[in-house]
């Protein structure tokens, strides 16, 4: 079942709550891509935030639509990161003093899956498939290629109908008709969310309510609205209409949220990082 189109810019404030009375975080969750990486590179204040963060001694953790294996890879020398959210929020895992330990998963059935593949390739949607341990596609595009070498992903040639203990799929529009096409995948159980501009993705609808991090809240045992979190996704709606202290990237606006989750804490548009840094620095030295 499709949740719309693609988020987009609506004529809306910058801001919805009082920024001047941010709670000092309790947590932190992070998109990633188009968030705090393009494509192997850091953007601009990235680094900034994470350290202001792990100095405070506030947990972090990324939510993804990466796979879980590259996220682990990525955070090899970054131990402030003690929580990960792959696969579009259906892994998630804690690490510790013995390494990482699941959390919670989602997953999509296989009479789901096989409807969804039989939907997406009998109109000639290019389809992915993710489990818990392997990213298989029917044949190596240019997009897997590319994607292979953003996110250091490993991907295996294969029979999508012979996968089993599927977590995700995931479709490539090759225009604006495939992608239109893919937003009326009438499927229960399934939401289309844009994880990229080039890539949708085919996730349960338990994951991409809070893309994997109520599992982290509830790990931690902090309330949401002392949670901050910075996301430019589709599916990263969830998440950050759930916080107490979200910041929407670009293309996001405060009005791509749900009305609820508008109101349930402070909203921020930011056109950059340097908009999660002040912020940040404001609420420490305040707290």
């Amino acid at each position: 079942m499709s949740t719309g189109s693609d988020a987009s810019s609506h004529p809306v404030g910058g801001t919805q709550g009082d920024p001047a009375r941010l709670p000092r975080p309790a947590l932190a969750l992070f998109d990633l891509d188009g968030t705090l990486l393009h494509e192997t590179e850091w953007l601009p204040g990235a680094r900034t935030v994470l350290d202001l963060l792990t100095a405070a001694g506030v947990p972090i953790a990324f939510c993804s639509g990466r796979t879980l294996a590259s996220l682990k890879v990525l955070v090899e020398d970054l131990p402030e990161i003690g929580h990960l959210a792959g696969n579009g929020g259906t892994l998630i895992e804690a690490r510790g003093p013995q390494g990482w330990r699941p959390l919670a998963s989602h997953g999509l059935d296989a009479d789901t899956v096989a409807a969804t593949l039989d939907w997406t390739q009998s109109r000639g949607l290019e389809t992915w498939m993710f489990t818990r341990t392997e990213w298989i596609v029917s044949q190596e595009s240019e997009t897997v290629v590319w994607d292979a070498s953003v996110t250091g992903s490993r991907y295996r040639v294969g029979g999508l109908d012979e996968v089993t203990d599927v977590v995700k799929m995931a479709v490539v529009p090759h225009d604006d008709a495939q992608r239109a096409l893919a937003y009326e995948l009438p499927i229960s159980g399934v939401e289309v969310a844009r994880a990229h501009p080039r890539i949708l993705d085919l996730v349960p609808t338990s994951a991409l309510r809070f893309k994997g991090a109520e599992a982290i809240v509830a790990d931690l045992g902090v309330a949401w609205a002392d949670v901050w979190a910075a996301g430019d996704g589709q599916n990263d709606l969830g998440m950050l209409g759930a916080t107490g202290v979200s910041f929407l990237m670009p293309p996001l606006r405060v009005a791509d949220l749900s009305p609820e989750g508008r109101g349930a804490g402070v909203r921020v548009e930011a056109d950059d990082l340097s908009v999660v840094v002040e912020h940040l620095e404001r609420a420490l030295a305040a707290s």
